[in-house]
């Protein structure tokens, strides 16, 4: 109890300080919590388009279908291959264009056997369609594949991230510093009480409780500010993405729960670490 009424009467001796500090913090979580879910959002957006990408291959007449599947399903980086005969090729042209029923009496099937390739790990489709292309049965200028869309986007995904992750490092950084000043400062305001409470045999634990309480109250008000801003944001931001783009893939509700709970886990280290430091700083400046 003693702990707390001094945390809160310290709000009370340097308002401004608290509410600069309070106000600091609660941005840079909510930056931190909106930025945080924008690239978790972005990577299942990657991922939803990267497990529908195959590599389509086109046999040279007079290959072996059989042999080329074989082969090909044997490659360590392959999950798994679809062979599809010409035959069966031009049945599902003619389901999907019922005309052309007419026309193949009239000529020979055009269409070549084809292998439809998934792959372990969609980012090695490039190197897998060099390695069909190099097959004499194939050749390079019969594969195709639909990745060039996604490499785009994963490099770009990665640029993002990285500057998203140096913005969240000076924010984090930034609150540290803040929640360290503000408890210096009321620190300094104490300073004659809290020599005469050390000189009468009182322990560092019991000096360091009202300021670590301080420290923790400060970045939880925050997170708690910061978490219910930016649910608010990312809820109205996704169902209005949701309208326009249905199948575009959004956190659900425990994705958020999880990233909350880790929002909240960050204010306690760095309200509670923040505080220490500037305690005991105190304390060996004093003990010297």
């Amino acid at each position: 109890m003693y702990a707390l009424t001094q945390a809160l009467r310290a709000f009370r001796r340097h308002p401004t300080s608290a509410l600069a500090t309070l106000t600091t913090a609660t941005v840079s979580f909510s930056l931190l919590f909106l930025v945080g879910l924008l690239l978790w959002n972005l990577d299942r957006v990657v991922g939803s388009l990267e497990s529908e990408v195959e590599i389509v291959a086109y046999l040279k007449d007079g290959a072996d279908p059989q042999a080329v599947l074989a082969q090909v399903r044997s490659w360590p980086e392959v999950e798994s291959v679809q062979l599809i005969g010409k035959d069966e090729a031009l049945a599902l042209l003619q389901l999907e264009y019922p005309y052309l029923a007419e026309a193949s009496d009239l000529i020979d099937n055009p269409l070549p056997d084809t292998l439809k390739v998934r792959l372990i790990d969609p980012t090695l489709t490039r190197q897998v369609a060099r390695k069909l292309g190099d097959l004499p049965q194939i050749g390079p200028g019969n594969v195709d594949y639909g990745g060039e869309v996604t490499e785009r986007l994963v490099r770009f995904l990665a640029g993002l991230r990285l500057g998203a992750n140096v913005l969240m490092l000076l924010l984090i950084v930034d609150t540290f510093f803040s929640v360290m000043g503000t408890i210096r400062l009321s620190i300094e305001n104490r300073r004659e009480e809290l020599r005469v409470m050390l000189m009468v045999g009182a322990t560092r634990g019991f000096v360091q409780r009202p300021f670590l309480l301080e420290g923790l109250l400060l970045t939880l008000s925050a997170a708690l500010f910061a978490l219910a801003l930016g649910n608010l944001a990312y809820r109205f931001v996704a169902a209005t993405l949701q309208n326009l783009l249905p199948f575009l893939p959004v956190l659900s509700p425990d994705d958020l729960l999880r990233a909350s709970l880790g929002l909240l886990a960050l204010s306690v280290f760095l309200g509670f670490f923040g505080a220490w430091l500037s305690v005991r700083t105190y304390l060996r400046d004093t003990e010297t």
